[in-house]
């Protein structure tokens, strides 16, 4: 039985990216998402024909707990699992003086509540095997503050201090889980934050309005960017490496 991997927020961006990475180097990828009709995903899409037999596309929103404990549960039993990677997750712009309740409870539920029931139950089923490995993509923003991004910033930070502490946990059992933090990157996410098809001058040259850096390697991330960091974390050349967090961001935040 070949090697599965469980990637949330598969259907496309960076999620999709690292499905496709995983896929090519012959892993089985089982890929879940809230968007119906998988085969009709971007990553389906892109699929060359070698990659096909090792991927599977379910339906699931990762909010609904039962369910997706069912899911998780089912692929858990009849695949040999042996990595996760938390990617789904939502961006809600707002002040967080304007920020109402409904708002957080949806965000904190998709960003947080979701990737901590999924890690613990399948870190429950990797101590039991003795091995296996977590990658959670967070943001730079959990490292500092940022205009009109609280919640989202807020989410990512309280993520990515849950994976140090569950990986601390999880060691004594040959278990891994570490963080990539992405910057600007080049998905439909980021373009929620442009005016036009172009990015904003002030992504790559900073914004002192917003007291925000520019990019140093003047450029924005492509999805293969921050697949490349996952899956060198979710591989055996990482079999030292647990409790860290790589930060793709072309030095936005400063190696701070």
């Amino acid at each position: 039985m070949r090697s599965t991997v469980i990637v949330t927020g598969a259907a496309r961006g960076i999620g999709a990216a690292i499905s496709l990475k995983l896929l090519q180097q012959g892993f089985c990828v089982v890929g879940l998402d809230q968007q119906a009709q998988p085969e009709q995903w971007e990553i389906t899409q892109n699929l060359t024909p070698d990659c096909h037999s090792g991927w599977q596309g379910i339906c699931q929103d990762i909010t609904i707990e039962d369910q997706t404990h069912a899911t998780i549960a089912d692929i858990l039993e009849n695949h040999q699992v042996v990595g996760l990677v938390n990617a789904a997750g939502i961006l809600i712009m707002t002040s967080l003086l304007d920020a109402t309740l409904t708002d957080w409870q949806r965000i904190l539920a998709v960003n947080l509540l979701a990737p901590i029931a999924i890690s613990q139950q399948v870190a429950q089923h990797f101590c039991m095997k003795k091995h296996g490995s977590i990658v959670t993509v967070s943001s730079n923003s959990a490292r500092m503050p940022r205009m009109q991004l609280g919640m989202y910033a807020t989410t990512k930070a309280a993520l990515s201090h849950y994976c140090r502490n569950l990986a601390l946990e999880v060691a004594l059992h040959q278990v891994r889980v570490n963080i990539v933090s992405p910057g600007s990157t080049l998905t439909s996410m980021q373009k929620q934050l442009w005016t036009d098809d172009q990015p904003p001058m002030a992504v790559v040259d900073g914004d002192l309005s917003q007291y925000r850096t520019g990019i140093p390697l003047r450029k924005l991330a492509e999805p293969e960017d921050i697949a490349n960091s996952v899956i060198f974390l979710l591989s055996e050349q990482a079999a030292q490496i647990t409790m860290q967090e790589i930060v793709v961001d072309g030095g936005a935040t400063l190696g701070v």
